[in-house]
């Protein structure tokens, strides 16, 4: 009825958690925390130097400055007063880049 291979794939089709499909691919899950790490490195910068108040149009140019890719122009306009604010926290505690953007769920 079946030839031995083509049940061997329904099997593995059938087997196979749904979730896999729902999983962001590896190219754009990097992105995103790449253009998190410089912006969040580009914001600390400002911060530091102007202690501490950084305006949503300040992180966009930080963003596309540090990542001036046309693929990450999306991500930079991605973060909106919440982030910023979170960003700006954690940046005055002390916190590595890295750990604010698993933070913000970009790592």
């Amino acid at each position: 009825m079946f030839r031995p291979s083509l049940l061997a794939v329904l099997v593995a089709l059938i087997s196979t958690p749904i979730i896999n499909s729902f999983v962001v691919p590896p190219s754009q899950a990097t992105l995103a925390c790449i253009t998190c790490v410089a912006t969040v490195k580009g914001v600390e910068a400002k911060v530091l130097s102007e202690g501490g108040h950084v305006a949503k149009n300040d992180v966009d140019s930080i963003c596309l400055k540090e990542v001036p890719t046309h693929s990450a122009e999306h991500l930079c306009e991605e973060y909106g007063e919440h982030e910023i604010d979170v960003m700006v926290t954690l940046i005055k505690k002390d916190v590595p880049p890295k750990m604010i953007c698993q933070e913000l769920n970009k790592c």
